[in-house]
């Protein structure tokens, strides 16, 4: 069986495509454990729409071009390095 989503939300500048650095960092972040909690606590689901992701609170745009170059380098990337690199952030 195949399922088909109908919509899709979509990172961009100014309607252009963003950075690879800072996409790379976006995934890491919205894949973190601490984004996944945030959710779950607030929204109840895990089903994220645009106004979720346009009220939830990035890091700093250099913040997330360094997390995207860390996952680059990466070998193997976990829950828990991604979660630590996360947390580093706030620390």
């Amino acid at each position: 069986m195949i399922g088909f989503e109908n919509h899709l939300n979509v990172f961009h500048a100014g309607k252009k495509g963003i950075d690879g650095d800072i996409a790379h960092g976006l995934a890491v972040f919205l894949n973190s454990t601490a984004v996944d909690r945030y959710f779950r606590r607030f929204s109840g689901h895990t089903q994220v729409n645009a106004t979720d992701l346009r009220l939830l609170r990035y890091p700093e745009r250099w913040e997330l071009e360094k997390l995207g170059r860390w996952a680059q380098a990466q070998e193997r990337l976990t829950q828990e390095t991604i979660d630590r690199e996360v947390a580093a952030l706030n620390g």
